[in-house]
């Protein structure tokens, strides 16, 4: 009987992809059926088809999909997420590898499984690591199986194209991710250094992407550092609230972070992601979203 692995993807999309990304490679080593959950939230307005190419089972729905029978699921999930009280899960945090969790759901006497995390489990079999960029993505779970999935994943005809329409008229560059709006890090970079570090360096061109628009209008000032001409940026829900701020929407429903990632946005969100990928990264945070852009940039390297 084949076992199914229900694959939720919630968030922003760094943490939608590490989960994407992860469940489809556990999928496969415990030849499991892949079906990926893929709700629109106000972290993340654009559907799965939006994005990627890939034909997968997409279901557009969130926790609730499980809520009338949870005792036929076998849970690892992350507790960030608002997860349904009558749903019990086992945290991932606990699991040391992929093999691992295709190992605890084995066990399981249920044969449907859902699976969620922000971040890529370990696996056996790192990648030597030879620069900055790499030793950030063994922490990672950088592993060649993980790779093929990212190579697997395809983005859109337009968010492709419009990236490499971009990328014609830019060859050797510098990228800079400056994560802000609802971000919270405690070793979060000085935007002012990065910025000196911009004027220091005249003969070096500079990719600026960020999500909070004055932040990236304020680098781009620079003669050597360019940015995507976006549509949309993020929003706040409520205007008069602070990003990180616990609020009610005007749908009456409550949200943990006072912020809005509407399909425009997310869309120029991965041009920029493309065009991140492509450049020399300059490590600034721990945003997933940036931590992508180098998964990416050194799975397409190792299949070159």
């Amino acid at each position: 009987m084949t076992k199914t692995l229900y694959i939720h993807c919630d968030g922003g999309f760094g943490n939608r992809f590490n989960s994407l990304v992860a469940g489809l490679q556990i999928a496969k080593v415990g030849e499991f059926d892949p079906v990926i959950l893929w709700p629109s939230t106000n972290w993340c307005r654009s559907s799965f088809s939006s994005i990627f190419k890939n034909e997968y089972n997409v279901i557009e729905q969130d926790l609730s999909y499980f809520a009338d029978n949870p005792q036929d699921y076998s849970f690892i999930m992350h507790g960030h997420f608002s997860i349904p009280r009558s749903i019990r899960v086992v945290h991932p945090g606990g699991f040391s590898s992929i093999q691992h969790v295709v190992d605890f759901y084995n066990q399981s006497e249920k044969d449907k499984f859902v699976y969620n995390h922000d971040a890529i489990p370990p696996s056996a079999g790192w990648v030597e690591v030879r620069n900055p960029e790499t030793k950030v993505l063994e922490q990672y779970g950088c592993t060649e199986e993980i790779m093929e999935v990212v190579r697997e994943l395809e983005f859109s005809d337009q968010i492709t194209n419009t990236a490499e329409v971009f990328l014609q008229h830019h060859e050797e560059f510098s990228g800079i991710h400056l994560r802000n709006t609802d971000f919270f890090d405690p070793h979060k970079p000085n935007f002012d250094e990065l910025e000196q570090t911009v004027k220091d360096n005249p003969d070096i061109q500079y990719f600026i992407c960020s999500d909070d628009q004055e932040l990236e209008e304020r680098f781009t000032q620079h003669d050597n550092a360019f940015a995507y001409p976006k549509y949309k940026y993020v929003e706040k829900l409520a205007d008069e609230g602070e990003w990180r701020d616990h609020i009610e929407g005007p749908d009456g429903e409550e949200y943990s972070f006072n912020i809005e990632r509407s399909d425009e946005s997310v869309i120029d969100a991965m041009v920029d992601l493309l065009i991140l990928s492509r450049s020399t990264i300059i490590l600034t945070s721990e945003s997933t979203f940036l931590k992508t852009a180098l998964l990416m940039q050194y799975s397409n390297a190792r299949q070159e």
